[in-house]
């Protein structure tokens, strides 16, 4: 089940995650990169200091998603999509900027019973 996250909302909600996430990055042939930082948050505006790996994959593809696993046994996952981009402000507290495009709260769709093979009864909807 997938709920969008409105984007007035993102940054209380990101802040009820908490300040680690999962930033999953692509190289050249597209393997996916999945890397656990902190990040800060400066003026609704997420700051992260990238690894060499992360790094090398974001200046060949910027386009990175972060995922924040759920507080509670059974919640919601925060899934963000956006570009990233290197900071030109020396002030700023981490070397990359995220440009957020989307953001979502989901989880795996409660069945209220076991499907069989041809029966599909998720609550999931595609947003």
């Amino acid at each position: 089940m997938s709920i969008p996250v409105d984007a007035k909302d993102l940054i209380r909600t990101i802040e009820e995650f908490g300040s680690a996430a999962y930033l999953i990055t692509s190289n050249a042939d597209s393997h996916p990169h999945v890397t656990h930082l902190g990040f800060q948050i400066l003026e609704d505006a997420l700051f992260f200091e990238l690894g060499k790996r992360s790094t090398k994959n974001v200046e060949m593809s910027p386009l990175i998603s972060i995922l924040w696993p759920p507080v509670e046994s059974g919640g919601y996952n925060l899934i963000i999509d956006g570009t990233i981009t290197q900071s030109q402000n020396k002030a700023e507290p981490g070397d990359w900027k995220v440009h957020i495009s989307s953001a979502i709260l989901h989880r795996p769709a409660q069945l209220p019973f076991v499907a069989s093979n041809d029966d599909c009864t998720s609550d999931c909807k595609t947003i």
